[in-house]
């Protein structure tokens, strides 16, 4: 549904409302979301539902129960854009980054040994347990995997929150029983690599919980023992989430105290709330700041925080702009999504219908597929070493920039091509090596082959920013790193 991805919104807490849903009609339904939103809704504090209306849409329910959404739709959407009456099953769909699942926290795929453990979730219960990365699933609740399709296993590893389930695995040779209590599972959603020496790129793709904010400071926190001199922080197609999550990492970041910006909700509310730093963050030369037409609502707020306080760079296309937030409300088993406040900048106040506009204007045209038909064939037999000049090195190089390790394709393996290839097999599980090897360039042969399948662009925009960091970061360190891991001001 377009409009669910379009009204990713700030979350700001999730409240249950729930009721026998069974036992209520659609017009007691309808009557106990309208109380709710003339007492929680922003518009409704000047504009409330009125008694007419109240009475004319249930007179029409009692003769058209199930026009219980059409009703309270057209009366939110006559309020805002955002706000919005949802079955259990369209909030699901439209908000899957911010409900999540239940399940143990990982992520299985198959080869011919069968199936293994390709990702385990960070604060999951998979994590808590010692699951590993490579362990190969044997058994999942005493029932052989060893054969079993990957959804046959995903149904056996997901279920109710708060349900037992019990894995056996075989790791270095060795069985291993790990048994877990399924909880709530949301997509990480914050991920880092060092794309230059000095420079950091920071992908953050929502803001879905408060273990966000822990992800980003274990990254944040780390920084300086690297000695990174520039940030790329990457919040494209970021819709947004919970808006105290993109406050404490703008703490962590921004250099000097003062005002970040101003929450604005209905007086019975609280007013207006003013969000400060407490200032302290590591003093980099640059930060670049990507954005896109859907990055929104919490992410457009970090991004102008950034601009406007921290004096980043933004780089990318003119955001979504949503400057509202909302309630997510559990009403009865469906979802009232309820625009509850206004979110302002310090210096250009709301963008709410507007969004921000970059410094500078860069956009993502070409496909991986397109480039690829003209780019060096890859011989997958012959391996390339450093300080090697060759058409295979072309190749090698050609595809590494193509997924977004190189800015420029060479035919020589120099330092700056070694460096990304070295990249690309860390983030592969590769072990390191002195060039690229078989076994590197058929793990890069398939990774650019998907991404070509997928429509993936070549990402200009991000090469683009790579150039603005590289030329901050051969500037000297604005700060010291010292022994026991903190850094002090140069």
């Amino acid at each position: 549904m377009q409009i669910l991805k379009k009204c990713m919104a700030a979350l700001l807490c999730m409240a249950v409302l729930t009721g026998h849903a069974a036992a209520l009609s659609s017009v007691e339904r309808f009557q106990r979301a309208v109380s709710i939103i003339n007492a929680r809704g922003l518009v409704a504090e000047t504009h409330p539902v009125t008694q007419e209306t109240i009475a004319e849409s249930s007179a029409y329910l009692e003769e058209h129960p199930d026009a219980l959404g059409d009703v309270l739709n057209d009366i939110l959407g006559g309020m805002d854009t955002h706000s919005m009456y949802l079955t259990g099953k369209e909030y699901q769909t439209g908000f899957s980054t911010l409900s999540g699942y239940a399940g143990i926290g990982v992520a299985v795929t198959q080869d011919e040994g069968g199936a293994f453990v390709r990702q385990v979730v960070r604060h999951s219960p998979a994590a808590t347990a010692g699951v590993q990365v490579g362990d190969r699933l044997l058994t999942v609740d005493g029932m052989d995997v060893t054969k079993a399709s990957l959804a046959q296993i995903g149904e056996k590893l997901q279920g109710d929150t708060g349900t037992q389930v019990q894995i056996t695995v075989s790791r270095e040779g060795k069985e291993l029983s790990f048994r877990m209590k399924r909880e709530k599972i949301l997509e990480e959603t914050v991920s880092a690599r060092q794309a230059a020496p000095g420079v950091e790129y920071i992908s953050i793709t929502a803001f879905s919980s408060m273990h966000d904010a822990e992800d980003f400071a274990e990254i944040w926190n780390g920084l300086d023992e690297k000695k990174t001199n520039a940030v790329i922080l990457d919040l494209r197609d970021n819709g947004g989430g919970m808006v105290d999550a993109a406050f404490e990492m703008l703490d962590l970041m921004l250099e000097k105290p003062g005002k970040m910006a101003t929450m604005h909700y209905r007086k019975s509310l609280g007013g207006d709330q003013v969000y400060e730093a407490k200032g302290g963050g590591l003093p980099l030369r640059k930060m670049v700041v990507l954005v896109s037409p859907n990055t929104a609502s919490a992410a457009e707020l970090m991004a102008g925080v950034l601009h406007e306080v921290g004096g980043a760079v933004l780089m990318g296309d003119q955001t979504y702009g949503k400057g509202q937030g909302q309630y997510h409300l559990v009403l009865d088993g469906d979802y009232l999504v309820l625009t509850c406040l206004e979110m302002y900048l310090p210096k250009s106040g709301g963008w709410e219908g507007v969004g921000l506009t970059p410094d500078i204007e860069k956009h993502t045209l070409r496909t991986i597929r397109s480039y690829l038909k003209t780019a060096a064939p890859l011989d997958l037999k012959t391996p390339v070493l450093y300080g090697q000049k060759s058409a295979q090195v072309r190749a090698v190089c050609e595809r590494l920039h193509a997924l977004g390790y190189l800015e420029k394709p060479t035919d020589v393996l120099d330092t700056r091509a070694f460096g990304a290839l070295r990249r690309f097999q860390m983030d592969a599980g590769l072990d390191p090596q002195l060039g690229a090897g078989e076994d590197t360039l058929a793990v890069l042969d398939k990774a650019t082959q998907r991404a070509a399948e997928r429509g993936l662009m070549i990402d200009d925009v991000y090469y683009a920013a790579l150039e603005v960091c590289r030329a901050a970061a051969s500037q000297p360190l604005r700060y010291t790193p010292q022994a026991d891991g903190s850094w002090r001001a140069a």
